[in-house]
């Protein structure tokens, strides 16, 4: 049963051991439980079928779940349609009626629910307003630019005035210059208005972008949650290491554990880091491609002596992959300019309190 006890207002959004099992032999989502206070903005992030569009399909009620229960303000509308629950989905493709004008398209839903024409578009108006569409109220969906429809499928969203308003990949139509514009929009949108909002895509950048916090799907479940600066700098899965930053996972060694530091071996560099608890022996440690440095020091350490095997300018900074004592190891180094010859030695320093021990 869910916990009547905590605080719920109009967009706090709960899940509680949802299962989705299309009978395929393998859930599509597996046991998940989460929850999401009001105004707050939560990405589902993960790659192709790790469950993240069923989710927000569960949310949208345009999917029922097998197991489990969701809560909307504190009410159970886990067997509730779409049309009973007071979502507003924000689809991948916009979804736009071709032959009507922004305003129609935005008249559409309070229409469609009995509202008068001239209360409709009142209340479309105050919305194009917001979004900053006055004056096109009579183009049509093909006299407007991408990122102008993407916000006309705002628009037709924010005037059912929602509890929660999801967001389907929206961006992925969009070129890059055009999709960073768009994201500030919406997360300017969305704190401005104080709206909750669940927002699904399998771009990191963008989840990182945009969220209050992450919820990082794999295999139908969830594999961690988190601010994005907790998940970004203090991963604890190998798969959200790897996913949200490209860390590189080598396997090294905790030599002692006291007092909370650890020792660690990685290959041949040794070094100590704080860490609430650790096993001694073998051990899996992550380490952003961005951490490192070319040092001609032989004193620094910790540091790893490393053979570039690829290595390529792309503007922002040099990318290398090296061989080390720990393994080949994936390198970014945003103030040099030097491609380096395959084959060739450097020694690549480190902070220490930058490896993390996961798991």
């Amino acid at each position: 049963m869910a916990n009547t006890t905590s605080a719920a207002t109009k967009g706090t959004l709960e899940f509680i051991n949802i299962v989705k099992d299309y009978g395929t032999g393998e859930p599509a989502v597996k046991d998940i439980s989460f929850r999401i206070e009001d105004g707050e903005l939560v990405t589902l992030l993960g790659p192709s079928g790790c469950g993240k569009t069923t989710t927000l399909r569960m949310v949208a009620g345009l999917e029922l779940p097998t197991k489990g229960q969701i809560l909307l303000g504190g009410k159970d509308v886990t067997a509730q349609s779409a049309s009973q629950r007071n979502v507003s989905l924000v689809f991948q493709s916009y979804a736009l009626f071709p032959h009507m004008s922004v305003m129609e398209n935005v008249c559409y839903g309070p229409s469609v629910q009995g509202m008068k024409k001239p209360q409709a578009e009142a209340k479309a108006n105050e919305v194009i307003k917001l979004i900053g569409l006055s004056g096109y109220e009579k183009r049509l969906p093909s006299e407007l630019s991408g990122g102008q429809q993407q916000r006309v499928a705002i628009a037709r969203a924010l005037v059912l005035e929602p509890a929660v308003l999801l967001f389907d990949e929206p961006l992925s139509n969009l070129d890059t210059k055009l999709r960073r514009h768009v994201r500030e929009e919406i997360r300017e949108l969305q704190q401005r208005l104080k709206i909750t909002c669940v927002y699904v895509t399998h771009d990191r950048e963008e989840a990182m972008a945009v969220s209050d916090k992450i919820i990082v799907m794999n295999k139908g479940g969830i594999a961690e949650s988190g601010t994005p600066a907790q998940l970004f700098f203090q991963p604890h899965t190998a798969f959200v290491a790897d996913f949200l930053s490209e860390a590189n996972v080598a396997t090294g060694k905790v030599e002692s554990f006291a007092n909370g530091k650890a020792s660690l071996a990685l290959g041949d560099a040794h070094f100590d880091i704080e860490v609430e608890s650790a096993t001694v022996g073998e051990a899996k440690i992550a380490l952003r491609p961005d951490v490192f440095e070319v040092t001609t020091d032989p004193n620094v350490s910790p540091a790893l002596n490393a053979t570039v095997t690829k290595c390529a300018f792309i503007g922002k900074g040099v990318e290398m992959m090296v061989n080390t004592a720990a393994g080949e190891l994936f390198v970014f180094l945003p103030k040099e300019k030097i491609v380096r010859a395959i084959g060739s030695t450097v020694r690549l320093a480190f902070p220490a309190n930058e490896a993390r021990l996961i798991v």
